[in-house]
């Protein structure tokens, strides 16, 4: 059945952080959840049935990834990731994937920019590797030279507060590149909750949800001075409450509606050329 977009007055938003995996991915993530954590994750995995559930929610553009959690499958996942961005059309945008263990990360990156991405997933975790790491410095001048952007999961959150320096080694990474824009996911969460930066963001993925097993009490005195680095994502679907429950809790914050629409819209057009005509 064939959701229908939600009737609203409120401009269009744009969702920088949700996941589409190849069907037997997703599969083994959905499993990982279900066996270690008691997260209950039922949304639809299926690139149309997310894309619709975006859209009724208000989303008219979103950006989608994966991750490349070992080797040898960078190239074969990036081809998937662009391939699902043509056919679910307008509006939706991928990320691209790499590991440091094969043989030419900076070239996968590349070949997957040439193919339609829009920049770089990187989870830390994860992956076990981190954005600092010198084998990604090719991978991130592509990125930059291309006029993308890199989304990354810094750290070991939700699992663990456990730091790694984590706002030393980004910003070490935006000196080294000073093409490229970052957008750090769980606004950084524990290490990092504001920054004004101008090629740093942090998106609200996970923290502001009142039913989010990561939400973190961060109050409109931190949120409002820094609207203007903050973008909005979910994680979408792989959440285990309601697409909407992000967005109601930024509006428990009390901002007004300059700094609501900044963070849930036009920031977003800021982060690479194909998002802002989007």
């Amino acid at each position: 059945m064939r959701l229908q977009r939600a009737t609203r007055s409120a401009p269009a938003m744009i969702d920088v952080h949700t996941h589409l995996h190849p069907p037997r991915l997703f599969a083994a993530i959905r499993r990982w959840f279900a066996e270690r954590s008691t997260w209950q994750l039922d949304h639809p995995t299926e690139p149309r049935e997310v894309a619709a559930a975006l859209h009724a929610h208000g989303v008219e553009t979103f950006v989608f990834c994966s991750y490349a959690h070992k080797a040898g499958m960078a190239t074969e996942l990036n081809e998937w990731l662009a391939r699902t961005a043509r056919e679910l059309g307008s509006g939706a945008f991928a990320l691209g994937t790499v590991h440091v263990d094969d043989p030419d990360p900076s070239a996968d990156m590349r070949a997957a920019l040439r193919d339609g991405c829009i920049g770089l997933k990187v989870h830390e975790n994860v992956q076990r590797m981190q954005l600092d790491d010198p084998r990604l410095r090719g991978v991130l001048d592509a990125v930059a030279d291309a006029d993308g952007f890199v989304l990354v999961h810094v750290g070991s959150i939700p699992w663990s507060d456990d730091t790694d320096d984590g706002p030393r080694r980004i910003g070490e990474v935006l000196a080294r590149h000073p093409g490229l824009r970052v957008v750090v996911a769980h606004f950084g969460v524990p290490e990092w909750l504001a920054s004004r930066e101008p090629r740093l963001f942090l998106d609200t993925t996970m923290v502001f949800a009142p039913e989010s097993p990561m939400r973190r009490a961060i109050g409109r005195d931190v949120v409002a001075p820094a609207a203007a680095q903050i973008v909005y994502g979910t994680d979408w679907p792989n959440i285990p409450y309601a697409y909407d429950g992000e967005l109601r809790g930024l509006r428990e914050l009390g901002l007004d509606a300059a700094a609501l629409h900044a963070i849930t819209s036009e920031n977003a057009r800021r982060l690479c050329g194909a998002l802002a005509g989007a």
